[in-house]
C-alpha cells in the first residue's frame, strides 16, 4: 500500500482512517483494526483460529493460544493490494457524505436570508435555481403565479430551509417571504429600519418604517417594485 500523503485535512483525514479500517475488517473478516498514520501501520485482530495463515505470515511464526484475538501490528505498505483497491470506493462514499455533511453546515446558517438567483431549470412542480455557491428549488407553492419564472431570469430569494435528504443538500428557496421586501428596502436605504407585517405576495405589502413620511415616496421606485412582483408597498410610522 503507499504512502499517505502527511498534508491530509481534518475531514479527509478521518475518512481515510475509516475507509483503511472498514476495508481492512472486510477483507481478513475481522472483529476490529486501528491504523496509525503517524507509524504508517495497522494493528489488527486476529483470531488464533480462523486466522492462522495470516498470523504466521505477518508474525513470522504462529504459537498456539487461548486468547480470543491476537493483536498484530502491521506495515500498511504490507497489506495485501486488494485492501487498496477496496479502498478507494469506501473512502470515496465517506468523502461524498463529508463533503454534503460540509455543505449543510455552510448553508444551514443561511436559513431566512436573501440571495440572488437565477432559473436555470423549469419543471412542471418546481425550478431549479443556481446562485454563488450553490443551487436550491423553488416549488409552484411558493412561487408568486403573477410573476414570470422563464429560463436564464433572476430573482431575489428567501432560503425557507436546508434539509440532508441521505448524501445530498437540500436548500428550499421562497419568493413569498416578507423578508423580501424588508430586504430590498434596507438594501438601498440603509439608514432606516423596515418591518413588513403583512404581505399578499404579488399584490400588496404594508410596511412599518423609522423613515420620515417625506421619504417614503421614494420607497415606490419602478426597480424596486419589479424586483418584488410589481405589488404595492403601503407605509406606516
Amino acid at each position: 500500500m503507499e504512502q499517505l500523503p502527511i498534508n491530509l485535512n481534518e475531514i479527509t483525514e478521518g475518512a481515510a482512517y475509516q475507509a483503511i479500517e472498514t476495508a481492512i475488517i472486510q477483507y481478513f473478516q475481522v472483529r476490529d483494526c486501528i491504523v496509525n498514520f503517524d507509524t504508517q501501520s495497522a494493528c489488527i485482530l486476529f483470531d488464533p483460529v480462523v486466522h492462522q495463515r495470516w498470523i504466521a505470515r505477518f508474525n513470522g511464526h504462529f504459537d498456539s493460544c487461548d486468547s480470543k484475538d491476537i493483536p498484530i501490528s502491521v506495515p500498511l505498505r504490507s497489506l495485501p493490494p486488494q485492501i487498496k483497491q477496496m479502498t478507494r470506493p469506501i473512502l470515496e462514499n465517506l468523502m461524498a457524505g463529508q463533503e454534503s455533511l460540509e455543505s449543510y453546515y455552510k448553508w444551514k446558517p443561511l436559513e431566512r436570508k436573501i440571495v440572488s438567483g437565477t432559473i436555470t431549470e423549469v419543471h412542471h412542480t418546481h425550478y431549479k435555481i443556481s446562485f454563488k455557491g450553490g443551487s436550491g428549488i423553488l416549488y409552484n407553492r411558493d412561487a408568486i403565479k403573477r410573476e414570470s419564472y422563464s429560463l436564464g431570469k433572476t430573482h431575489l430569494f428567501h432560503i425557507k430551509r436546508v434539509r440532508m435528504d441521505g448524501n445530498n443538500v437540500r436548500i428550499y428557496l421562497s419568493r413569498r417571504s416578507k423578508r423580501l421586501p424588508e430586504f430590498v428596502l434596507a438594501s438601498k436605504f440603509p439608514k432606516y429600519r423596515f418591518k413588513c407585517y403583512r404581505r399578499l405576495p404579488g399584490i400588496k405589502s404594508w410596511i412599518r418604517t423609522t423613515a420620515p413620511r417625506f421619504r417614503w415616496g421614494l420607497f415606490l421606485s419602478k426597480d424596486i417594485r419589479q424586483s418584488l412582483a410589481g405589488e404595492y408597498l403601503h407605509f406606516y410610522s
